[in-house]
């Protein structure tokens, strides 16, 4: 667990961390003429049949940490600023209905299934009070280039298993907010 006290499923480094991590590997690599390609790199494709969800997430957090000098030395995140103007992503897997409207909206920045691309997961976090379509939650971050296309994608989205976490009402929104890493 952080220090702070938040941490994704079975992962023994902070959200800060991880979310600092995330920032050095994507910020450098979003490429808006490329939503689909450029933030899924092969070698950080999550394994098929991994064992559970959490283990998926945190094989590609560690695998990415291990394979850039500048994502293994990123400080923690301490404030909103250092979001790069970026915003911080919510799926809902459980919610999911797959109708393909916000990978098109998106240019495939959201896949099929409305997941985002591997390179920008931070955490996969549950939330015990929630409806089971709802409970399990991963978070990502979304470089300020592709902001207004996630945006439409969400738009179009009508089961809501894609959102800003600042919209939501995840335990995880208050953390951040009382450590105003979230307005």
């Amino acid at each position: 667990m952080s220090p702070r006290g938040i941490a994704s499923i079975g992962d023994d480094k902070s959200y800060e961390l991880r979310l600092a991590q995330t920032i050095a590997w994507c910020s450098a690599r979003a490429d808006p003429s490329q939503p689909a390609k450029s933030l899924r790199n092969d070698e950080l494709r999550p394994w098929v049949l991994e064992t559970d969800r959490a283990t998926t997430v945190r094989r590609v957090l560690e695998e990415r940490a291990a394979t850039d000098r500048e994502v293994r030395s990123a400080s923690p995140v301490q404030s909103v600023e250092d979001l790069r103007s970026g915003r911080l992503l919510l799926y809902f897997p459980d919610g999911n209905l797959a109708d393909g409207a916000a990978e098109a909206e998106t240019g495939g920045f959201l896949d099929i299934e409305n997941v985002p691309p591997w390179d920008t997961w931070i955490g996969l976090f549950r939330d015990d009070s929630a409806d089971i379509s709802y409970a399990d939650y991963l978070v990502s971050w979304v470089p300020s280039v592709l902001v207004a296309s996630v945006e439409r994608g969400i738009y179009v989205n009508p089961e809501e298993c894609i959102l800003w976490l600042a919209d939501s009402n995840v335990p995880l929104v208050r953390a951040l907010r009382s450590q105003r890493i979230l307005r």
